[in-house]
């Protein structure tokens, strides 16, 4: 109820505005890939630690569970970031020991101070200690990051009216081979999935191809719009107090009419 709950406010705030949807908002989504190998070879490089290759976490005995977003997305990225954060907190499963947990920046331009802060926030959120190897943060030159991106069928833009990268809400289970064995779509995540989603990623299990456009393009807000469906949700909050009102009102008449019939008698 919570994700539903979550996928309608963030609908609201999107249709609330009355300007067209910007081309990167139309161009973002995902194409669902399952089996698809991620190419080990990519280079990328730590936050304060050397440099890597996408691979390098693929160690042939634990799955990945794959995040991509960046520091400077103000929206999005925050609420998919804190999902993960609660799932893989409430999981009977250690980060960094049973499975790989992985964060790849979609920002070729983020700088290694702004990742290092990011990462230091996602692993206070996560609560099992501030060894950043229990999330590793990449950052890696936009070939690398699009090589990533192409291989999950993520598709992303950057749009210049908004100074934002519009892209879907998804996550990434990957097997320990590093073939996509599954897709998680939404901002928050049942534990008890994502635990199924990692042993049978483990097992090499692949999911079936999920049905997600309705919820992705509902997550396909523009930040711009925020003020009209902050206007919304104040028109809804006031409806909502006239109509306790109202019917607060109506009790209270009703209960002295029923008094001064009881006095007339």
């Amino acid at each position: 109820m919570k994700r539903l709950a979550i996928i309608a406010m963030l609908c609201l705030s999107s249709s609330s505005s009355a300007q067209p949807a910007p081309d990167a908002m139309i161009g973002a989504g995902v194409t669902e890939r399952i089996g698809a190998v991620v190419p080990p070879a990519i280079p990328f490089k730590q936050v304060r630690g050397d440099r890597t290759t996408i691979g390098g976490f693929f160690d042939g005995s634990r799955p990945v569970l794959l995040v991509l977003a960046y520091a400077r997305c103000t929206m999005l990225c925050s609420l998919v970031l804190r999902g993960v954060a609660n799932v893989a907190r409430e999981m009977q499963r250690e980060p960094g020991r049973d499975y790989q947990l992985v964060l790849v920046s979609l920002d070729a331009r983020e700088t290694v101070d702004e990742a290092a802060r990011k990462q230091a926030t996602l692993l206070a959120e996560l609560g099992r200690g501030d060894g950043r190897w229990r999330w590793p943060y990449l950052l890696g030159t936009r070939a690398a990051i699009d090589a990533v991106a192409g291989a999950l069928g993520f598709r992303y833009a950057w749009d210049p009216r908004t100074e934002q990268y519009a892209h879907p809400a998804v996550i990434f289970v990957l097997t320990p081979d590093g073939r996509v064995a599954r897709y998680l779509h939404g901002v928050q995540f049942d534990p008890v999935e994502v635990a199924a989603a990692l042993d049978d990623a483990a097992a090499g299990r692949l999911a079936a191809t999920t049905t997600s456009e309705d919820v992705l393009r509902c997550f396909r807000f523009d930040p711009a719009s925020r003020r009209a469906g902050a206007r919304a949700q104040l028109f809804l909050r006031i409806g909502a107090a006239a109509i306790f009102a109202l019917s607060f009102a109506g009790i209270a008449l009703l209960i002295g009419w029923e008094r001064r019939l009881r006095r007339r008698r």
